[in-house]
């Protein structure tokens, strides 16, 4: 961890290959993110560019290298969804063999269920509600970590996950009948 750190501190500082270091370390990261939002690959790709250059141009300004890896999902989240705002477009996937092949094209492995409906059901969430559920379950936060990410309280977002899984049970309940 202190390598990482000092990694951070250096890329705070300026340094150009500590940067590039600190996203190779998190490209998976931020790209199986960026990929729970928008459902292509193109605008994934467009997504984490976005978000390292704007990290790239505000990275002096993080005053805590502890915080990198909330900072920078923080500004990732905030791209997502201005490009889900900008495009309105929200992509359903009908077809799964359609996906798999997708899939077998990326570099990055998914755990995806063999059932979409859970996919859709996600996509069709508030904002609010979707970062919740794809920090909180696809990408393991615990509510402290997610709470700290976004900027409120662990009961505000223990409620808010509540209310993102009673809908998504309601749903995913409607898909069945």
């Amino acid at each position: 961890m202190d390598n990482i750190d000092s990694i951070i501190k250096k890329a705070i500082k300026g340094d150009e290959v500590s940067f590039s270091k600190l996203i190779d370390l998190n490209k998976e990261k931020l790209y199986r993110i960026s990929y729970m939002y928008v459902k292509n690959e193109q605008d994934t790709l467009d997504i984490v560019s976005s978000t390292v250059f704007k990290a790239y141009l505000n990275i002096n300004k993080l005053k805590d290298p502890k915080l990198f890896n909330t900072w920078i999902i923080r500004i990732l989240i905030n791209t997502a969804a201005d490009q889900l705002k900008k495009t309105k477009k929200i992509i359903y996937i009908d077809n799964y063999e359609q996906f798999e092949n997708l899939n077998k094209t990326n570099e990055f492995e998914f755990k995806l269920a063999n059932d979409m409906d859970l996919y859709n059901a996600v996509d069709k969430l508030d904002m609010k509600y979707k970062n919740l559920i794809i920090l909180k379950y696809f990408e393991d936060m615990t509510i402290s970590q997610i709470s700290k990410l976004l900027n409120q309280s662990e009961g505000t977002i223990k409620v808010y996950l509540s209310r993102a899984l009673k809908k998504l049970k309601i749903d995913l309940m409607k898909e069945c009948i």
